[in-house]
């Protein structure tokens, strides 16, 4: 029996567009002989639509969705997941919500499965909106053979709903999914599924979404396996296609595309998606970048091309007097490299303007960083004009180590409507310089070697505000991606006298972060919608240990 895995880019509340793309998807699977469609998992919706799911038209339209879709499909058994509403009485919202995978018979006919193992973690909040549904172990017929469906984590925990079909009769097995990409993560579900075919002794067949929903980037990647536990086929990373695949009892045959096991060239990749979607989704078709002849604006502008093409990318350099030579001479490499319109603005004629408008009431006040924040904003003012002017879309390079410890300007070089880099750590941008540098010198080697520096003061580094970023992205990690508290930072090797004050900087920087731009998330735990410090609050104890007893 030939399965078709329909690996997808949709579009949150799109739900026409979500729709008529599955119908064209089980069309061609239906030409090419698949007696069964697999979409992912809220494919109606697109995933995640967070408190859309709120809102009792959206549900309504999706019920209708789902049903004209199975009249829709015919001669082809599908899998469609999609949210699942019931009337209930006494409940605070007069319904009760579920994810679901709904089964279309290919004759008009349509029956639901409901998520059981909702997930609480950074990006997906599913206990807000879904109710957990019951265990369930009716299988569905596909050609004359049985077939357990689930969706998302149903494929985890200690009462596995996968391996309860299986203990039932099912011949073989489907999850759909819509796993958000995370740096390093590529190789967890593949060995998830692979115990689950091998103790089942039952084919597994697994669809993940493609493409990027605000910050959610989804790799795709879906999978079939055997009833040994063979990865026997696999879709591509970052790209929509239709895997087919031919079951014959516990064995399949498919294709398998070379893997990408590079973390970086992943990164890469999911990063090119990430704006290449924003942007389209968001109907915007240009982007522009500021230019300072370092290496996170470089290497934005380097993502940008790659996601939308030069033509399409705009670079602007706004030199202060304290711009080096060097960075302007930098910034005009990058751009021709590039192929890109590069528009140098000096500021330091509006600098000075407003400096001069402000001598008055910075009287017996010495210089210090709100001069050097002036320069910032006029940057952000400059770069936002352009993006007004023109219908231009801001793409803000900060990355996330100067966002965890406040390296940034408010209303200035944190200005944009996009963050790319604002889940990637400084130190990890060398190495994704050094891929997007693997074939031919695109980011010039000066803007590697030289040290970094946000050019607002004479002689300006960041070292002399900042521990070194090897130091400061180690810190970094092991409290925000592990969880470790000071003492074992410490152990892992680093000063605690620089662990405290990473701290202090973590904490006292979070009323700026509340005021970026939305980012890209490329890491298990973000500065984005899963990340909910409060504003006001003590902290002490996170690095006074005597602060409770005291």
């Amino acid at each position: 029996m030939k399965i078709a895995l329909a690996q997808i880019n949709l579009t949150i509340g799109d739900l026409q567009g979500n729709v008529q793309k599955m119908r064209d998807y089980a069309a061609k699977a239906k030409e090419l002989g698949c007696k069964l469609v697999v979409f992912p998992e809220m494919a109606v919706t697109g995933y995640p639509p967070g408190d859309l799911l709120t809102r009792r038209e959206l549900l309504v339209a999706a019920d209708k969705a789902v049903k004209q879709l199975a009249r829709d499909i015919e001669g082809i058994a599908a899998i469609i997941g999609g949210p699942e509403y019931r009337v209930v009485k006494g409940n605070g919202r007069g319904v009760n919500v579920y994810n679901a995978a709904f089964f279309c018979d290919g004759q008009g006919n349509v029956r639901s499965r409901h998520k059981q193992n909702l997930v609480d973690f950074d990006l997906v909040d599913e206990r807000r909106y879904f109710t957990p549904g019951s265990q369930e172990t009716a299988l569905e017929t596909v050609a004359g053979l049985s077939m357990g469906m689930s969706v998302g984590e149903d494929m985890e925990g200690p009462e596995n709903p996968m391996e309860a079909q299986a203990d039932a009769g099912a011949d073989f097995l489907v999850n759909i999914g819509s796993f958000p990409y995370y740096f390093g993560q590529e190789a967890n579900t593949q060995e998830l599924l692979s115990q689950i075919a091998r103790k089942a002794g039952k084919p597994v067949f697994w669809v993940n979404q493609v493409g990027a929903n605000d910050e959610a980037i989804f790799a795709g990647q879906s999978l079939a396996v055997d009833g040994e536990g063979h990865i026997c086929a696999r879709g591509s990373a970052f790209q929509e296609e239709l895997i087919v695949v031919e079951m014959e009892g516990i064995h399949v045959k498919g294709e398998m595309p070379p893997v990408t096991t590079n973390s970086i060239a992943m990164l890469h990749g999911a990063l090119v998606l990430g704006i290449r979607d924003y942007a389209a989704k968001s109907g915007f078709s240009d982007v522009v970048i500021g230019l300072s002849g370092g290496l996170d604006s470089a290497i934005t502008a380097c993502l940008a091309v790659e996601a939308l093409g030069k033509e399409h990318v705009h670079c602007v350099t706004l030199p202060s007097p304290y711009t080096s030579p060097q960075s302007i001479t930098d910034a005009k490499e990058l751009a021709g490299n590039l192929g890109c319109d590069l528009k140098v603005i000096p500021i330091s004629d509006a600098l000075s303007v407003v400096k001069s408008t402000l001598l008055d009431s910075f009287i017996d006040v010495s210089m210090d960083v709100a001069e050097e924040n002036i320069q910032a904003r006029l940057r952000g003012m400059f770069c936002m004009a352009l993006a007004n002017k023109y219908g231009w879309l801001l793409l803000n390079a900060s990355n996330k180590s100067e966002l965890a410890v406040g390296y940034a300007t408010l209303y200035g070089d944190m200005s944009g409507s996009l963050a790319v880099l604002s889940d990637v750590y400084k130190s990890d941008l060398y190495r994704l310089a050094d891929w997007i540098n693997r074939e031919k010198e695109v980011i010039p080697v000066s803007i590697l070697t030289k040290p970094p520096s946000a050019e607002l003061r004479p002689n300006q580094l960041d070292v002399d505000s900042l521990p070194p970023y090897t130091i400061l992205d180690g810190i970094l990690r092991l409290v925000i991606e592990e969880g470790k508290n000071r003492e074992e930072v410490a152990e892992a090797g680093y000063p605690q006298e620089t662990v405290d004050e990473v701290l202090r900087l973590l904490v006292r920087s979070e009323y700026k972060r509340r005021q970026a731009a939305p980012g890209l998330r490329v890491t298990r735990r973000g500065f984005g919608r899963g990340w909910r410090m409060p504003l006001v609050a003590k902290h002490q104890w996170l690095w006074d240990t005597s602060y409770i007893d005291g």
